[in-house]
């Protein structure tokens, strides 16, 4: 199996809000069948945005079950994108100690210029989100397959301070100049927290 993960982001609210009962129901279709692993939307973002985690076989799979949801049925998704996730740390399945209450959860990724020789950082990289995963600060980690300048990581920290923290001190941030992205998420779909 593999991990897929999906962004959306809508800009057509009374359809997206019309829909959202059929997406919310096909969602917890998919958690049923064990092809969604977790979902949820962004928090306070200026555009509506969700990201899912699929966990599925093959793209085929994936394109077909996001075909699927009713708001690409209706032509609600203003865009998406499609990476697939090597998961190299953590995991995306709820932990045996639950987090602290106040935790909020950030999907963090990362990305440096393409051709950017990133193999001297690489180590550095890795036993950063080690210690992450160690100090409890980060629930799962890894690069894109399909775009190995770039990966994903989802934090688990008391707010977005923190988050920022995080991947400003990240080795491909700091030393190697990556850009990145820190949005708030909700992972209302899945078992995760």
């Amino acid at each position: 199996m593999q991990y897929y993960v999906v962004t959306f982001t809508h800009t057509k609210l009374f359809g997206w809000a019309v829909h959202l009962h059929g997406h919310v129901s096909y969602l917890k279709k998919l958690l049923k069948e064990d092809k969604l692993q977790i979902s949820g939307p962004g928090v306070s973002t200026p555009v509506r945005s969700a990201q899912l985690v699929f966990k599925v076989t093959d793209r085929d799979e994936l394109d077909k079950l996001v075909a699927g949801d009713p708001y690409s049925i209706h032509g609600l998704v203003a865009s998406s994108t499609v990476n697939l996730w090597d998961v190299k740390y953590g995991s995306m399945l709820k932990p045996e100690t639950p987090d602290p209450k106040d935790t909020k959860y950030f999907r963090a990724t990362y990305e440096f210029k393409e051709g950017t020789d990133a193999s001297a950082y690489k180590d550095a990289h890795n036993a950063y989100l080690k210690k992450l995963l160690k100090d409890k600060k980060m629930r799962a980690a890894g690069d894109y397959v399909n775009n190995p300048a770039a990966g994903l990581a989802i934090l688990s920290v008391a707010d977005a301070t923190e988050a920022e923290s995080i991947m400003k001190n990240d080795p491909y941030v700091k030393q190697l100049g990556a850009t990145y992205q820190v949005i708030q998420w909700d992972p209302k779909f899945g078992d995760f927290k």
